[in-house]
């Protein structure tokens, strides 16, 4: 059965891996198997969800984990408007 996400939804995921790569960089997270492990996700459907974000649906609480314990703005996760971090003053140079 193939399964296809609308664009919002696709955009919404590649913004998810987008902020799990900046807070890898800035050494928040070591990785995606130690962001896996952490909170008990199968690393292969995750790894496959960075892969197929226009295919795969990606689990709601996954959000829920940048916003509440990495500072991750939900209004840009799901709109993708503002700044990427809740303390970055909103303007144009913000990550999008």
């Amino acid at each position: 059965m193939i399964i296809k996400i609308a664009p919002e939804g696709a955009n919404t995921t590649k913004r998810f891996f987008m902020a799990l790569e900046f807070l890898q960089r800035q050494r928040k997270i070591r990785g995606l198997r130690t962001f896996t492990e952490k909170y008990g996700i199968n690393y292969w459907n995750f790894y496959t969800l960075k892969s197929e974000p226009e295919s795969r649906v990606m689990k709601v609480e996954y959000l829920t984990y940048l916003v509440r314990d990495f500072g991750v703005s939900a209004e840009w996760l799901l709109l993708g408007s503002g700044p990427m971090m809740k303390n970055e003053p909103k303007n144009e140079d913000s990550i999008k």
